[in-house]
């Protein structure tokens, strides 16, 4: 076919007069007093339009002036859309890097910057896919849809209620609109996860850092006198966590369990009470931490430890001997041998040195009441009481640091038992722990008389128990933050240091800075990556299955208008300024070329297309167009 002549393709468009258009056929929207009574269908008009080779050699006007359109030939690829699909791309490897890098994540995680900058990562994007879409629908509607102007200008304006916008281009309008924001929705429910930095803890705190038998910041002041206060604040999470669930007995830990600030369970007849770091530094770290951050601290503690004394089935007669022998040398010394009654016909006795004195040893038992006003004699106590060992020991400690509190979160005891100076805080001490510890011992193991009394838990109280009140004592009576900052043993000359004493020593602890940040999920980093999936899908489907469509990035008004037929615009009559016609109008795409240029024709139709009917056809690859 030979190609149109540059008068033709270059062609200005003829005037046409508003009312004349209305009468001849025009279908554009007209205000009252434009409107004519009409004589011929549209059906009939379009009858009347001129068919497709006439319309191409019908006109040899010159042009008024000179062609100004750029001829192109139809490419795969195009830089701008390369150039959005990078962008994409590499928001989504900054995104990514956002959450997955521990680092980057971690400064992030402050302030809610993370969630700022997904936020922003994902408008560049959808900034990105908004360049790139518009091509496809229109490929979409020239190649499978009804080939509408009005389904056209939708597109291109990105309008869901353009006036007759087909419901299929509507519906996906309308997701495209949504998905940038079904998407920043998705992204914020990844919440939970956290990022981790380690940190230098004499460079954050200003000092070193010291750990020992202390109580928590605010309780230094609590049962300074006693301890009892100290003894429930480190046993109610046990308490609470141990305690019978809608009548049930939990199950025994089958490892080193943690419970508050500084218990840890080790077996089924040892648990360890351990030290702790120094109030000062846990409020230094707590002043630093934001809303929902904390600190991980771990460091090589000593620990109190109660383990039950499993030598009686060895030797049952050596054993029962050991045990008369000091219930009958300690039985009238003042709160060395110690009976509560719990009203019940129970009670909890106590058995240890006379302090000041050796309390490394502790007999404990629930026994049958004698009465408020008696005690039982040591052979009645015998069957009840359980023997414990009271020592100092080597232990491993992690804690969690929040603006709220502190919380041991593992721990461990390897069994070493400290040198004899690390003891003497134990074995030559003035506690009186009968005194001042058996209404506490009464709440705490109470139930295992009655109501618990075939639980396999009352040995792990029972050691926590003794435990937590050798602490919680020690604790007051030689608080390593007192004035003082020595220990003296009673009747003894030598006088030790705290540190010596083990009350107080300089620790090399190691410390995470934890933030809350975005979950590190694979779901997640799809979410991120939609965007560029969508840009690389509809590239590449342009790119090879619509390549020889008739349109390409710059499909607009301006080529409509260099391209158009004009004898078939009659019908769009009277929308110069609403923009909108009364019925759905076709706008029929054709190429036309030969060996070497061509041309591409738009023809404005009424639907349904005339025998035979029109379609949009394809372009001839490396074919230059006008």
């Amino acid at each position: 076919m030979a190609s149109p002549s540059p008068s033709r393709l270059n062609d200005t468009i003829k005037p046409v007069s508003p009312l004349a258009s209305s009468t001849n056929g025009g279908i554009g929207r007209l205000t009252p007093s434009h409107r004519r009574p009409r004589t011929e269908s549209l059906v009939d008009r379009q009858k009347l339009l001129p068919a497709w080779n006439s319309s191409l050699n019908s006109s040899n006007r010159q042009p008024a002036s000179p062609a100004l359109g750029k001829p192109a030939t139809k490419k795969r690829f195009h830089v701008p859309h390369l150039v959005a699909a990078a962008i994409a791309i590499t928001c989504l490897v900054l995104a990514i890097t956002a959450v997955a890098n521990e680092s980057i994540s971690w400064r992030l995680g402050r302030n809610n910057y993370q969630l700022i900058v997904l936020g922003f990562l994902l408008s560049i994007m959808n900034l990105s896919l908004s360049s790139v879409a518009p091509l496809l629908f229109l490929v979409l509607e020239a190649r499978f849809g009804s080939s509408t102007l009005q389904n056209y200008s939708g597109i291109l304006l990105n309008r869901i209620f353009s006036p007759r916008l087909s419901l299929v281009w509507r519906l996906v309008l309308g997701l495209v609109t949504a998905l940038p924001l079904g998407l920043s929705v998705a992204y914020k429910t990844f919440t939970g996860g956290e990022s981790a930095m380690t940190v230098n803890v004499t460079a954050s705190i200003g000092n070193t850092s010291y750990y020992g038998m202390y109580a928590l910041p605010g309780l230094q002041l609590l049962g300074e006198k006693t301890g009892v206060s100290l003894f429930f604040n480190a046993t109610l999470p046990f308490a609470v966590d141990s305690s019978p669930q809608n009548g049930s007995e939990p199950s025994l830990p089958t490892q080193a369990q943690p419970y508050g600030f500084n218990s840890l369970l080790l077996n089924n007849g040892s648990a360890a009470v351990l030290d702790i770091p120094q109030p000062s530094y846990i409020s230094a770290v707590q002043k630093m931490l934001a809303s929902g951050e904390s600190w991980n601290i771990s460091a090589p503690v000593s620990a109190t430890v109660a383990t039950l004394n499993r030598s009686e089935p060895r030797d049952p007669d050596e054993y029962r001997r050991d045990f008369l022998s000091f219930c009958f040398a300690v039985r009238e010394s003042s709160g060395a041998y110690t009976h509560m009654t719990m009203m019940n016909d129970w009670s909890v006795v106590l058995l240890n040195h006379a302090s000041p004195g050796d309390q490394s040893i502790q007999y404990i038992g629930l026994t049958p009441d004698p009465g408020i006003e008696h005690m039982p004699s040591c052979s009645e106590f015998f069957p009840f009481a359980k023997a414990f060992d009271i020592d100092r020991q080597s232990c491993q400690g992690t804690w969690s640091i929040t603006r709220g509190g502190m919380q041991l979160i593992d721990g461990s005891c390897s069994g070493t038992v400290l040198p004899p100076d690390k003891q003497e805080v134990i074995v030559h001490n003035s506690l009186f722990l009968g005194v001042w510890y058996m209404s506490s011992l009464v709440e705490f193991l109470g139930p295992f008389a009655t109501t618990r009394n075939n639980s396999q838990w009352v040995y792990p109280y029972m050691a926590t128990g003794l435990a937590a009140m050798a602490w919680s004592r020690i604790t007051v009576v030689n608080s390593p933050i007192s004035q003082d900052k020595s220990f003296r043993a009673p009747k003894e000359l030598a006088r030790l240091t705290a540190e010596d004493a083990g009350l107080i020593y300089p620790l090399n602890d190691s410390a995470k800075h934890i933030r809350p940040t975005l979950r590190k999920s694979s779901f997640l980093y799809f979410v991120l990556a939609i965007h560029p999936l969508l840009i690389i899908l509809i590239i590449g489907l342009k790119a090879s299955v619509f390549h020889s469509m008739p349109m390409d990035k710059g499909f607009g008004l301006i080529s409509i208008l260099s391209g158009i037929n004009r004898d078939s615009l009659d019908i769009l009559a009277g929308a110069a300024l609403s923009g909108e016609l009364v019925r759905s109008v076709r706008l029929v795409m054709r190429p036309i070329q030969d060996d070497r240029k061509g041309a591409v024709e738009y023809q404005v139709v009424l639907p349904p297309s005339p025998a035979p009917p029109l379609r949009n056809e394809m372009l001839t690859p490396k074919i230059v167009y006008h």
